[in-house]
């Protein structure tokens, strides 16, 4: 038995066509660190873990509990600094993507977030570039991709997020699947994917049962907080369970994250999740740790 898990089940095992749930540790368990919040998570039964910016975190705490938890780090952002629809900041960009390869590959991480604008505090676009034709954004922000992709391994994924401005980041440039598939299908690498994020897309009126139809050869990972108020699911209007029957039907065989801010307890929240999971996959979304 692994001495860390106690025996409880494991919401790391595969789903239906290898579907795995992962956990975003950022907004939970508020006051504790990035370690005590990955234990935290790993004793409620989950191994697949993700969050945003590394720079803030104890690396080699964080191997180290990858080895006792046995826990993987599926994703994380690979830029804080610099905006894809703007030239001049590039250089700044590729310099984050350039380390924070090195912080993958030692993480045993194989798939990287990206963002058209740089992020502040609460989400804010810090550099929405008025001044800036749209289509040359468009310009951008593909030959961005294009540089950043001869800068990632054969065997790294780059995924692209769109998110929502109505709510959480007023001036963000890339809101919608389908302004992403065509910089998706300009860049043309196989490697670089779109991170649908469904609370986002949901808040820009982009329903998520009907996206996954639509869209699912273009996901490379998937971020689930229930919406409004962006909690954990069965908080909202979600209907998550259709949603993760309908990623089955469309074959999608990557992670499912839970990037949510929960609404009372975490331990709650995530029971809410692994909830979820059974209900769509039944006891096969399930293993025992021996």
């Amino acid at each position: 038995m692994d001495r860390k898990n106690g025996g409880r089940e494991s919401e790391g095992a595969e789903g239906a066509e290898g579907m795995k749930p992962a956990i975003c540790i950022e907004m939970l368990y508020p006051g504790l660190s990035p370690e005590e919040k990955i234990r935290r998570v790993a004793d409620m039964g989950f191994r697949c873990i993700e969050f945003w910016g590394y720079k803030d975190k104890d690396l080699e705490a964080i191997r180290n509990l990858k080895e006792d938890y046995s826990v993987q780090i599926v994703n994380f952002s690979g830029q804080r600094a610099g905006d894809l629809i703007d030239a001049s900041m590039h250089p700044v960009l590729l310099h984050e993507i350039e380390e924070s390869v090195g912080v993958a590959r030692a993480l045993g991480t194989r798939t990287l977030m990206v963002l058209t604008n740089e992020l502040g505090e609460g989400g804010k676009v810090l550099h929405p570039c008025p001044h800036i034709p749209d289509s040359e954004k468009h310009k951008n922000v593909v030959a961005g991709l294009k540089a950043i992709m001869q800068r990632v391994p054969d065997d790294m994924t780059i995924v692209l997020e769109p998110l929502n401005t109505v709510l959480d980041h007023q001036g963000y440039y890339l809101a919608s699947m389908r302004d992403a598939i065509a910089i998706i299908d300009e860049v043309g690498n196989p490697r670089l994917r779109i991170l649908c994020d469904f609370y986002h897309l949901a808040l820009m009126g982009e329903d998520p049962v009907e996206t996954v139809r639509q869209f699912a050869h273009y996901i490379g990972h998937i971020h689930i907080a229930d919406y409004p108020g962006r909690h954990e699911p069965g908080t909202g209007r979600g209907a998550w369970n259709g949603v993760l029957i309908e990623l089955q039907k469309r074959g999608y065989a990557g992670y499912v994250g839970f990037e949510f801010s929960p609404s009372g307890d975490t331990d709650a929240s995530l029971r809410a999740v692994r909830t979820l999971w059974r209900e769509a996959f039944g006891l096969g979304g399930t293993i025992l740790v021996l």
